[in-house]
């Protein structure tokens, strides 16, 4: 079926798709669960399979979203991830990114430690061909706990972050959260590290990861954030150019939303006093920025920044 697939005569003709969603339907859905238990190498080919047919069209993610299935696809979390493949992190996206997911069966599996865990490795060790799909897949369940319309409008504008009236429009879809999305606030670092990345998509999925967290967990993400201060100005040095002009925006819009959050709530965080100088530096400096957007943004980043403790 695989090779089907892969062959866009054959799989553009109506009668060969139509029976692939025949054969599919009626004969590999069925058995899915038991191969996935199977020994070794089974499980491995029939998720890559599965992974194609939804790829192509044969399979709706809709027909597998029941909580068994889900809780199948995302064991590989739980084992040794250097055993991990593509297509693990692919199908969970699949399903995490499905416009029909329930978020409650997303937060029963309780794995967001365990993606955060995926994402630390995988950067670590160099897989690229791992990174993009494992950072959409931590987006995926940040966006099915704040709702997409929402996360997409953020991820456009952030400036919508420290918007009070989107604020408020949030607290219907936060009703229906994932629980331990906050979890994700141990990867913060990690978010930011890539957010520099001179690749622009894992840039721009690693910055918008960041906003995002910081909407759908507002203290777990903050103090992950400003625990992180020091890679901040870095990071910034590293997006001030016309290409990543949005990926910049986010990362200011997220430290002024962290101050207003570390003052609103008292936080106890100890945040380096060069490392709030470095950059508030730097911050003076874009307020003189020719990119759309970005002198205004420090302006008003740099207002955030002067409220903030500056005691050794």
């Amino acid at each position: 079926m695989i090779v089907i697939c892969s062959d866009t005569s054959l799989a553009a003709d109506p009668q060969i798709s139509e029976d692939l969603k025949s054969i599919s339907q009626a004969y590999f859905l069925p058995l899915y669960p038991n191969m996935v238990e199977e020994e070794d190498p089974i499980p491995m080919y029939a998720q890559k399979l599965l992974v194609t047919l939804i790829e192509y069209g044969f399979v709706n993610v809709s027909d597998i979203l029941h909580l068994k299935t889900v809780a199948q696809c995302f064991l590989f979390l739980v084992g040794d991830l250097s055993n991990a493949n593509v297509s693990n992190v692919k199908l969970c996206l699949a399903l995490a990114s499905a416009p029909d997911m329930d978020p409650k069966i997303l937060s029963e599996l309780r794995v967001v430690r365990k993606i955060g865990n995926l994402l630390e490795f995988v950067t670590a060790k160099g897989m690229e061909d791992f990174l993009e799909p494992t950072l959409d897949l931590c987006r995926a369940f940040i966006l099915c706990g704040i709702g997409r319309n929402k996360g997409e409008a953020l991820s456009k504008k952030p400036a919508l972050l420290c918007d009070n009236g989107f604020d408020m429009s949030m607290a219907v879809h936060q009703r229906h959260s994932i629980n331990d999305i906050g979890d994700f606030g141990f990867n913060m670092g990690i978010f930011l590290e890539l957010a520099g990345s001179p690749e622009p998509q894992i840039a721009d999925l690693a910055s918008d990861c960041a906003v995002l967290l910081l909407r759908a967990a507002p203290r777990d993400g903050t103090m992950g954030f400003l625990a992180n201060l020091p890679k901040v100005a870095h990071v910034m040095q590293s997006l001030n150019n016309e290409a990543s002009q949005l990926q910049l925006l986010r990362i200011i819009y997220a430290l002024a939303f962290c101050c207003r959050q570390y003052l609103a709530h008292a936080m106890i965080l100890s945040i380096p006093v060069s490392a709030l100088v470095q950059v508030e530096t730097f911050v003076s400096a874009l307020k003189q920025s020719n990119l759309e957007g970005v002198s205004n943004a420090a302006s008003y980043l740099g207002m955030e920044l002067e409220r903030m403790p500056h005691c050794v």
